[in-house]
């Protein structure tokens, strides 16, 4: 995929424009200095100072995962200042009532991921009570006005009624089993796709199957399980996704530091 200069979802420099066409006193000469302190920003000077890279895609933004550090700036799975830590924070919130275990973090990356891609469909793979399945299907509503959200979850009896979407569809699926998805479904559902593997069932197989059906540009999301496996599970991963043809977005895994998501290293798109 290549590393455009600039992208065209996202409009950071709309704004320097804007500060140096209606208040040129803040930011010409020594004035940039003190832009911050005025305007209480904190990255004004920096954009100011790096215009090229606002909105823009790092010239590394796409890498491949077996060049990747393992190591993260800080651990979703670490304490959090004697609190709980960044995973088990999710289980603190909710969605308009249902259990949603993704973390603010997390949240705030899909949110901005789904705004750039556009995604036609989102694939979820472990829907609990529905809770996150929901939020994907209003973020869909906000951000694109378009897409299904197809959720699949082995105790699909235990989907609320209350998650309920125009937009999201729920599927009984034992992903152990692989034969119990749609192979029609997925053949047949549009794409940009957006796939968030939240059940760590049996990835080994499901990745390959799945990354049958997807398109370059299309995501895969491996949440949670990357970082607590063993060396050899890892070494695994790596291999199949390397020969899959993904690459890690390090927009997503280094938002907040390097691989602070619950999904280290696991923001992936298709090639």
């Amino acid at each position: 995929m290549a590393n455009l200069p600039s992208n065209p979802r996202f409009f950071g420099k709309e704004y320097i424009a804007a500060l140096e066409q209606h208040y040129p006193e803040f930011v010409e000469g020594l004035r940039r200095q003190t832009v911050d302190r005025k305007l209480h920003i904190g990255f004004v000077e920096r954009w100011i100072n790096n215009l090229d890279t606002v909105g823009a895609e790092g010239p590394d933004r796409y890498q491949r995962i077996a060049d990747r550090p393992w190591s993260s700036a800080k651990s979703a799975w670490g304490s959090s200042g004697g609190g709980p830590n960044l995973r088990h924070a999710g289980a603190y919130g909710s969605y308009k009532g249902l259990i949603q275990l993704k973390p603010a973090i997390d949240l705030v990356l899909y949110s901005n991921l789904i705004w750039e891609l556009e995604p036609q469909t989102i694939l979820e793979f472990g829907s609990l009570q529905g809770g996150s399945g929901l939020w994907f299907a209003d973020q869909l509503e906000i951000s694109c006005g378009r897409g299904q959200v197809h959720s699949f979850e082995l105790c699909y009896k235990c989907i609320s009624e209350r998650a309920s979407h125009p937009r999201l569809n729920f599927h009984e699926a034992n992903l152990n089993d692989l034969g119990t998805l749609d192979h029609d479904l997925l053949q047949r559902l549009p794409h940009p796709w957006l796939v968030v593997d939240d059940a760590h069932a049996n990835l080994s197989n499901l990745i390959p199957f799945i990354a049958g059906f997807m398109k370059p540009g299309d995501y895969y999301v491996i949440e949670d399980v990357l970082a607590n496996m063993t060396s050899a599970g890892i070494s695994a991963i790596v291999r199949i996704v390397s020969n899959l043809g993904f690459m890690v977005d390090t927009r997503y895994t280094d938002a907040f530091g390097l691989n602070v998501t619950c999904s280290p290293n696991g923001w992936l798109v298709k090639q």
